[in-house]
């Protein structure tokens, strides 16, 4: 994964073909060569080895040339192999390229703007990191006549996780999600790159994320003596010394583990954590989630995923009243994270519905804005309001 090297050139079936400038043709194709052998490199599939990469369907690079800009040209030929064919309208003399291709990237190769999401999706297998997979084209090669060759480097590191929950309560549970959390650094979200520097390392805005999660599109189920493993995509910003915390959310418990990081993380490495939790007792904490019926735990729930808690006597909550509605704010002292609900009724009834206003500080996993709530319960001081469009829960003090 250090160097991701891949060759751009022009394909003639015929010789007379050949004899043409690739400038002159109606459409543009380059071939692609992924590394093979003992090159550790990622790219959108992993294959079976975890180590080799395979061109995807679908696969697309924007490509920048002395005429055009942010160009998409797309895979035609060559899913499953470590060689493929891209196709597109690309003019010029090509001079930049990166993967994947993103519409906003814009037009000036010395700004271009990307994203890496802080929610990754894996599914079963843990080969599709297509979308989180960022490179860019150190250098071309090559002329008009004979091809183009590109050099891709990762920039980006990769996080490979395996857990392993035997001997732990979590046994029989099922994995909604695990987070990667380095507070204080910068792991997703927007960044600016620069492909006119030989780093050409992302700079990200001050909005980032300190956090990666990863969810599963079918969720697994967790058994003892079998590992799971779990790769995510982050800004290689982690420096040696820095605490990490893993977290496992469960349907029935939440896992966090906390370690340091024993060294400063690169670009286009891949860093691995057994993380085997019977081995890990001293750093790791196992709570059981208590149940939104017994009203000791107030939070904010997706899907039955715990977006955010807050506990009786432990964190702090204020009520904000106004003529006509009032504001609840919660802040999560653990956690760093503080959410208020807005514009709810004085006395909302059961059944009824109305408009409430989210605000955030420190979360990234609810957005904040307008939503459209129903009274599912009421229960003395305490009302659970749910968002049917979003299929999330707030429970809050009245």
């Amino acid at each position: 994964m250090i160097v991701l090297s891949f060759a751009l050139f022009a394909i003639g079936c015929r010789q007379e073909e050949r004899r043409m400038s690739l400038l002159q043709k109606d459409y543009f194709e380059i071939g692609g060569i992924l590394p093979s052998g003992e090159d550790i490199s990622t790219r959108t599939t992993l294959d079976t080895d975890g180590l080799l990469t395979l061109w995807e369907e679908g696969d697309t690079i924007g490509v920048y040339s002395n005429s055009s800009s942010n160009i998409p040209m797309i895979l035609i030929s060559g899913t499953g192999t470590n060689y493929g064919i891209f196709r597109g309208s690309q003019s010029g003399v090509p001079v930049k390229a990166y993967y994947p291709y993103t519409k906003s990237a814009g037009n000036d190769f010395t700004s271009i703007r990307g994203f890496l999401d802080s929610e990754q999706v894996q599914n079963e297998s843990g080969n599709y990191i297509a979308p989180y997979d960022w490179k860019v084209g150190s250098f071309i090669e090559g002329n008009d006549q004979d091809g183009y060759r590109i050099h891709f480097r990762e920039i980006m590191a990769m996080m490979d996780i395996t857990i392993d929950v035997s001997g732990t309560t979590l046994i029989g549970d099922t994995l909604r999600s695990i987070k990667f959390c380095v507070p204080g650094r910068k792991l997703a979200g927007d960044f600016c790159v620069d492909l006119n520097t030989s780093q050409a390392t992302p700079v990200f805005d001050e909005e980032a994320s300190d956090m990666v999660r990863v969810r599963w599109k079918n969720s697994p189920f967790l058994e003892s003596g079998k590992t799971l493993p779990v790769k995510m995509f982050l800004n290689a910003t982690v420096n040696a010394g820095d605490d990490i915390q893993i977290i496992l959310e469960t349907e029935n418990h939440t896992s966090t583990t906390t370690v340091k990081s024993a060294k400063n993380m690169k670009a286009g490495h891949r860093y691995h954590i057994p993380l085997f939790l019977s081995q890990l007792t001293d750093q790791t904490t196992i709570i059981d989630k208590e149940s939104p019926e017994e009203y000791q735990t107030f939070g904010i729930y997706h899907l039955e995923d715990t977006l955010i808690t807050y506990r009786q006597f432990e964190d702090q909550w204020s009520i904000i009243t106004y003529d006509t509605h009032y504001d609840f704010r919660i802040q999560n002292y653990l956690q760093k994270k503080v959410v208020t609900i807005g514009a709810i009724p004085l006395d909302p009834q059961l059944g009824s519905v109305f408009t409430i206003e989210i605000n955030v500080f420190g979360i990234d996993d609810l957005l904040p804005g307008e939503r459209s709530v129903t009274v599912v319960r009421k229960d003395g001081n305490t009302l659970t309001l749910y968002d049917l469009e979003s299929q999330t829960s707030y429970l809050v003090y009245n």
